[in-house]
């Protein structure tokens, strides 16, 4: 429970020294990027997404967020290193071990967000919209604390804390 307690004051710590207005930044900054490239490939590729779309489109329309969504994640991953938890990252290089912590944690993440979209979406007769601004406000809390206790957390940062 000590622990908990700690965490917990941790947290209360990083919010007030707006590290929580840095990581929402940074994700609007993620969102805005992997439209663009969406759109980009969209027009680049001459995706027809209407109702006369063909099979090829249809599988396009599938294919073509990924890539918006994994140079966001990227985008993301690198401000976030090096802007929101730089404290924390002082002594430490981005890498692909933190990457693959900090993707396994967006992919994680995506669960709340689907989960809060669908309950509020169903139970609620909230438009779509709104939902997913819901959904993405459920996805970013528990991005955000997992990027700051999994992700970003380091035995020296433990250290510190612990002998406070």
């Amino acid at each position: 429970m000590k622990e908990f307690f700690k965490n917990l004051k941790g947290v209360f710590d990083a919010l007030t020294k707006f590290q929580f207005m840095r990581f929402c930044f940074t994700g609007s900054l993620g969102v805005i990027t992997d439209a663009v490239i969406y759109h980009v490939f969209l027009w680049l590729l001459n995706v027809n997404a209407g109702k006369d779309r063909t099979t090829v489109d249809t599988i396009l329309l599938f294919i073509l967020p990924v890539f918006g969504y994994l140079a966001a994640v990227i985008q993301n991953y690198l401000i976030n290193h090096f802007w929101t938890f730089g404290k924390e990252t002082e002594n430490h290089r981005a890498s692909l071990k933190l990457f693959g912590k900090f993707f396994a944690v967006s992919l994680f993440s995506l669960i709340p967000r689907y989960a809060f979209y669908t309950f509020l979406l169903i139970f609620n007769n909230i438009t779509p919209d709104l939902a997913n601004l819901g959904g993405i406000a459920a996805g970013m809390f528990t991005n955000f604390f997992g990027s700051k206790f999994v992700v970003f957390r380091f035995k020296e940062s433990r250290k510190a804390i612990e002998d406070k």
